[in-house]
C-alpha cells in the first residue's frame, strides 16, 4: 500500500481567505528553559487544507463533531479538471461506479450547480478541491456550498498533490480536529493506493 499526503502544510502568516483569521505559529515553551517544547497555534477553522461542515453556512446544520466518523473515509475518484475552470454536469456524468467521494485536480476549478446536484443524486458525500473554494472565486452567494452542505455532504478545500493521482480511484482519509460546534477544521487528508 502507498500513501499520498494531500494536505497543505500550515505555516506562520500563510495566505488565508480574505477576512479569515491569520495563521500564527510561535514557540510557547522551550526545552532549555522549561524542560519541554510546546507551540502556540492561532488560526481560523478554514485555513490550509480544511473540511467545511453544514454548520459553515446552514443554520442548524451539523457541526463536524456531529458527523459520524465513517463519513471521513471515502473511496474516491480523482477527476482531472486542470485547465478547466467550470466543472459541468457533462464532465461528471460518467464516473466509475462504487465511489462516494470525488476529488477535483485543478487549482482553479469549481462546480456548477447542476454538477453538484447530479453528484449528490449519485450518492457522493465527500467533495475535495485543490481550489480554495468549490464555488467560483469572488462569489458572494456560494450556491455550490449551499447545495452540497444542504445535501449533508462534506467539502474539502485546498488539497495538494492530486495531479499524479488523476484518473485513479483512491481511498481517502480526511480527519478534522474534534472541536465542539466546529463549522470547519484544518484536516490531514491522505490518499491510500493499493499499488
Amino acid at each position: 500500500m502507498r500513501y499520498v499526503d494531500l494536505t497543505m502544510g500550515l505555516s506562520d502568516h500563510m495566505e488565508v481567505w480574505s477576512g479569515d483569521p491569520e495563521v500564527s505559529l510561535s514557540v510557547h515553551t522551550t526545552i532549555e528553559e522549561h524542560g519541554c517544547r510546546t507551540m502556540r497555534i492561532s488560526m481560523g477553522t478554514h485555513n490550509g487544507t480544511h473540511i467545511d461542515s453544514p454548520a459553515h453556512l446552514i443554520p442548524g446544520g451539523k457541526s463536524l463533531d456531529q458527523v459520524a466518523v465513517e463519513r471521513f473515509f471515502a473511496r474516491s475518484y480523482v477527476l482531472d479538471t486542470a485547465g478547466c475552470a467550470l466543472i459541468t454536469s457533462k464532465m461528471v456524468s460518467d464516473l466509475p461506479p462504487g465511489c462516494t467521494g470525488i476529488l477535483f485536480c485543478g487549482a482553479d476549478s469549481y462546480l456548477d450547480e447542476g454538477a453538484a446536484r447530479l453528484l449528490l443524486d449519485q450518492g457522493y458525500h465527500l467533495f475535495g478541491f485543490e481550489a480554495a473554494s468549490c464555488d467560483e472565486m469572488g462569489s458572494s452567494t456560494l450556491p455550490v456550498h449551499h447545495i452540497l452542505l444542504e445535501g449533508d455532504a462534506l467539502i474539502i478545500e485546498r488539497l495538494v498533490n492530486l495531479e499524479p493521482l488523476s484518473g485513479r480511484i483512491v481511498n481517502v482519509v480526511a480527519l478534522p480536529l474534534l472541536v465542539d460546534g466546529s463549522d470547519g477544521s484544518p484536516s490531514r487528508v491522505v490518499a491510500l493506493l493499493d499499488d
